[in-house]
Protein backbone atom coordinates (compact mmCIF):
# COMPACT_ATOMS: atom_id res chain seq x y z
CA UNK A 1 0.00 0.00 0.00
CA UNK A 2 2.62 2.47 0.82
CA UNK A 3 4.79 1.36 -2.16
CA UNK A 4 1.98 2.40 -4.10
CA UNK A 5 1.66 5.59 -2.16
CA UNK A 6 4.74 6.40 -2.99
CA UNK A 7 5.13 5.79 -6.58
CA UNK A 8 1.53 7.52 -7.19
CA UNK A 9 2.91 10.93 -5.40
CA UNK A 10 6.14 10.35 -7.28
CA UNK A 11 4.36 10.42 -10.62
CA UNK A 12 2.18 13.60 -9.27
CA UNK A 13 5.05 15.38 -8.42
CA UNK A 14 6.79 14.64 -11.67
CA UNK A 15 3.78 15.62 -13.20
CA UNK A 16 3.89 19.41 -12.16
CA UNK A 17 0.23 19.14 -11.98
CA UNK A 18 0.75 20.71 -8.35
CA UNK A 19 2.25 23.89 -9.85
CA UNK A 20 -0.57 24.08 -11.99
CA UNK A 21 -3.05 23.88 -9.17
CA UNK A 22 -1.42 26.39 -7.01
CA UNK A 23 -1.27 28.93 -9.88
CA UNK A 24 -4.83 28.04 -10.24
CA UNK A 25 -5.88 28.04 -6.38
CA UNK A 26 -3.92 31.63 -6.50
CA UNK A 27 -6.16 33.03 -9.13
CA UNK A 28 -9.41 32.14 -7.98
CA UNK A 29 -8.67 33.02 -4.50
CA UNK A 30 -7.00 36.16 -5.73
CA UNK A 31 -9.99 37.61 -8.23
CA UNK A 32 -12.17 36.81 -5.20
CA UNK A 33 -10.94 39.05 -2.92
CA UNK A 34 -10.86 41.78 -5.09
CA UNK A 35 -14.59 41.47 -5.90
CA UNK A 36 -15.02 41.18 -2.45
CA UNK A 37 -13.17 44.17 -1.40
CA UNK A 38 -14.84 46.34 -4.38
CA UNK A 39 -18.37 45.19 -3.23
CA UNK A 40 -17.72 46.17 0.24
CA UNK A 41 -16.40 49.16 -1.14
CA UNK A 42 -12.70 48.98 0.16
CA UNK A 43 -11.82 49.23 -3.41
CA UNK A 44 -12.95 52.10 -5.43
CA UNK A 45 -13.48 52.72 -8.79
CA UNK A 46 -10.02 54.25 -9.08
CA UNK A 47 -8.27 51.13 -7.72
CA UNK A 48 -5.77 50.85 -5.05
CA UNK A 49 -2.06 52.93 -5.61
CA UNK A 50 0.81 50.23 -5.12
CA UNK A 51 3.44 52.32 -6.58
CA UNK A 52 2.49 55.84 -7.79
CA UNK A 53 2.22 56.26 -11.73
CA UNK A 54 3.51 52.60 -11.89
CA UNK A 55 1.15 50.10 -10.41
CA UNK A 56 -2.50 49.86 -8.34
CA UNK A 57 -4.78 47.23 -8.36
CA UNK A 58 -8.01 48.04 -10.20
CA UNK A 59 -11.22 46.01 -10.69
CA UNK A 60 -12.51 45.70 -13.90
CA UNK A 61 -14.21 43.51 -16.10
CA UNK A 62 -12.43 41.49 -19.15
CA UNK A 63 -15.34 40.97 -21.96
CA UNK A 64 -13.19 41.26 -25.11
CA UNK A 65 -11.29 38.86 -26.99
CA UNK A 66 -7.82 40.06 -28.50
CA UNK A 67 -7.20 43.36 -29.80
CA UNK A 68 -10.65 44.38 -28.14
CA UNK A 69 -12.64 42.51 -30.14
CA UNK A 70 -15.90 42.11 -28.72
CA UNK A 71 -16.86 38.53 -29.39
CA UNK A 72 -18.82 37.57 -26.21
CA UNK A 73 -22.40 37.59 -25.58
CA UNK A 74 -24.49 37.89 -21.89
CA UNK A 75 -25.87 34.14 -23.05
CA UNK A 76 -23.69 31.10 -21.60
CA UNK A 77 -24.30 28.88 -24.66
CA UNK A 78 -22.20 31.48 -26.91
CA UNK A 79 -19.37 31.91 -23.64
CA UNK A 80 -19.73 27.58 -23.30
CA UNK A 81 -18.94 27.71 -27.19
CA UNK A 82 -15.95 29.96 -27.04
CA UNK A 83 -14.13 28.57 -24.18
CA UNK A 84 -14.77 25.27 -25.91
CA UNK A 85 -13.08 26.29 -29.03
CA UNK A 86 -10.30 28.09 -26.93
CA UNK A 87 -9.29 24.96 -25.02
CA UNK A 88 -9.59 22.67 -28.11
CA UNK A 89 -7.15 25.37 -29.97
CA UNK A 90 -4.71 25.35 -26.86
CA UNK A 91 -4.86 21.61 -26.30
CA UNK A 92 -4.06 21.49 -30.01
CA UNK A 93 -0.75 23.37 -29.88
CA UNK A 94 0.28 21.46 -27.09
CA UNK A 95 0.03 18.60 -28.06
CA UNK A 96 1.72 19.89 -31.11
CA UNK A 97 4.45 21.01 -29.38
CA UNK A 98 5.24 17.39 -27.89
CA UNK A 99 4.89 15.47 -31.22
CA UNK A 100 7.89 18.05 -32.43
CA UNK A 101 9.74 17.66 -29.17
CA UNK A 102 9.26 14.64 -28.35
CA UNK A 103 9.55 13.60 -24.68
CA UNK A 104 8.59 15.77 -22.65
CA UNK A 105 11.21 16.82 -19.80
CA UNK A 106 10.18 18.27 -16.45
CA UNK A 107 10.65 22.00 -17.98
CA UNK A 108 8.19 21.12 -20.04
CA UNK A 109 6.00 19.98 -18.17
CA UNK A 110 5.93 22.66 -15.68
CA UNK A 111 5.16 25.17 -18.36
CA UNK A 112 2.53 23.47 -19.83
CA UNK A 113 1.00 23.62 -16.64
CA UNK A 114 1.05 26.84 -16.36
CA UNK A 115 -0.25 27.45 -19.72
CA UNK A 116 -3.20 24.99 -18.90
CA UNK A 117 -3.96 26.64 -15.52
CA UNK A 118 -3.76 29.62 -16.73
CA UNK A 119 -6.34 28.65 -19.30
CA UNK A 120 -8.86 27.30 -16.91
CA UNK A 121 -8.94 30.06 -14.72
CA UNK A 122 -9.59 32.21 -17.05
CA UNK A 123 -12.50 30.35 -18.85
CA UNK A 124 -14.29 30.05 -15.44
CA UNK A 125 -14.76 32.87 -15.58
CA UNK A 126 -15.76 33.74 -19.06
CA UNK A 127 -18.51 30.58 -18.08
CA UNK A 128 -19.66 32.08 -15.02
CA UNK A 129 -18.83 35.14 -13.80
CA UNK A 130 -21.41 37.88 -14.07
CA UNK A 131 -20.43 41.38 -12.06
CA UNK A 132 -23.16 42.64 -10.54
CA UNK A 133 -21.59 45.55 -8.81
CA UNK A 134 -20.60 47.81 -12.28
CA UNK A 135 -23.02 50.47 -13.38
CA UNK A 136 -23.81 48.03 -16.10
CA UNK A 137 -23.57 44.34 -15.20
CA UNK A 138 -21.44 42.65 -17.51
CA UNK A 139 -20.13 38.77 -18.25
CA UNK A 140 -16.22 38.22 -18.79
CA UNK A 141 -13.06 37.80 -17.04
CA UNK A 142 -12.19 39.35 -13.56
CA UNK A 143 -8.79 41.33 -14.05
CA UNK A 144 -7.43 43.38 -11.40
CA UNK A 145 -3.49 43.92 -11.91
CA UNK A 146 -2.90 47.17 -13.64
CA UNK A 147 0.86 48.90 -14.52
CA UNK A 148 -1.38 51.93 -15.61
CA UNK A 149 1.80 54.10 -15.83
CA UNK A 150 3.66 52.01 -18.85
CA UNK A 151 0.50 49.43 -19.65
CA UNK A 152 -3.11 50.05 -20.62
CA UNK A 153 -3.97 46.54 -20.57
CA UNK A 154 -5.32 44.94 -17.01
CA UNK A 155 -4.66 41.34 -16.06
CA UNK A 156 -4.52 38.76 -13.98
CA UNK A 157 -2.90 35.86 -11.85
CA UNK A 158 -4.24 33.44 -14.73
CA UNK A 159 -2.47 35.88 -17.56
CA UNK A 160 0.68 35.85 -15.91
CA UNK A 161 0.98 32.08 -15.68
CA UNK A 162 0.11 31.85 -19.28
CA UNK A 163 2.12 34.36 -20.55
CA UNK A 164 5.05 33.65 -18.43
CA UNK A 165 5.51 30.21 -19.11
CA UNK A 166 4.96 31.04 -22.87
CA UNK A 167 8.20 32.99 -22.80
CA UNK A 168 10.01 30.47 -21.08
CA UNK A 169 9.17 27.92 -23.47
CA UNK A 170 9.89 30.24 -26.43
CA UNK A 171 13.12 30.46 -24.74
CA UNK A 172 13.80 27.34 -24.25
CA UNK A 173 12.72 26.29 -27.93
CA UNK A 174 15.60 28.85 -29.42
CA UNK A 175 18.15 27.86 -26.99
CA UNK A 176 17.54 23.83 -27.69
CA UNK A 177 17.46 24.88 -31.08
CA UNK A 178 20.88 26.52 -31.19
CA UNK A 179 22.29 24.21 -28.92
CA UNK A 180 20.97 21.25 -31.31
CA UNK A 181 22.51 22.96 -34.74
CA UNK A 182 25.58 24.17 -32.77
CA UNK A 183 26.25 20.14 -32.16
CA UNK A 184 25.58 18.96 -35.64
CA UNK A 185 28.05 21.92 -36.97
CA UNK A 186 31.02 20.41 -34.87
CA UNK A 187 30.17 16.78 -36.03
CA UNK A 188 29.97 17.32 -39.74
CA UNK A 189 32.88 18.79 -41.83
CA UNK A 190 32.98 22.34 -42.57
CA UNK A 191 34.74 22.03 -45.99
CA UNK A 192 35.77 19.96 -48.49
CA UNK A 193 39.40 19.66 -47.67
CA UNK A 194 38.40 18.77 -44.40
CA UNK A 195 36.43 16.26 -46.09
CA UNK A 196 39.38 15.25 -48.23
CA UNK A 197 41.34 15.07 -45.07
CA UNK A 198 38.88 12.33 -43.74
CA UNK A 199 38.89 10.39 -46.86
CA UNK A 200 42.41 10.05 -46.78
CA UNK A 201 42.83 9.51 -43.10
CA UNK A 202 40.75 6.66 -44.09
CA UNK A 203 42.92 5.05 -47.15
CA UNK A 204 45.67 5.29 -44.98
CA UNK A 205 44.31 3.50 -42.12
CA UNK A 206 43.36 1.36 -44.89
CA UNK A 207 46.18 0.84 -46.39
CA UNK A 208 48.19 0.56 -43.06
CA UNK A 209 45.43 -2.54 -42.07
CA UNK A 210 46.67 -4.46 -45.84
CA UNK A 211 49.94 -4.53 -45.17
CA UNK A 212 50.07 -5.93 -42.44
CA UNK A 213 47.91 -8.59 -43.17
CA UNK A 214 50.55 -9.04 -46.30
CA UNK A 215 53.05 -9.34 -43.84
CA UNK A 216 51.22 -12.03 -41.54
CA UNK A 217 50.13 -13.79 -44.52
CA UNK A 218 53.97 -13.93 -45.77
Amino acid sequence: MKEKFKIKLKWFLSSFIWLGLIFLIIDIISKNVVVSAYKSGTLGDGGAVIIPNFLRIQYVINNHFVFGLDLFKNDVATRIVFVIVALGISAGIIVFLVKKWGKVNKFYKACLMMIIAGAVGNSIDRIFYTSNYLASPVTGVVDFIDFYGVWKFHFNIADVSVVVAAIMLVIYMIVTEIIEAYRKSKLQPKTIEDNVKIVSKTEQEKNKFLEKKDHKDE
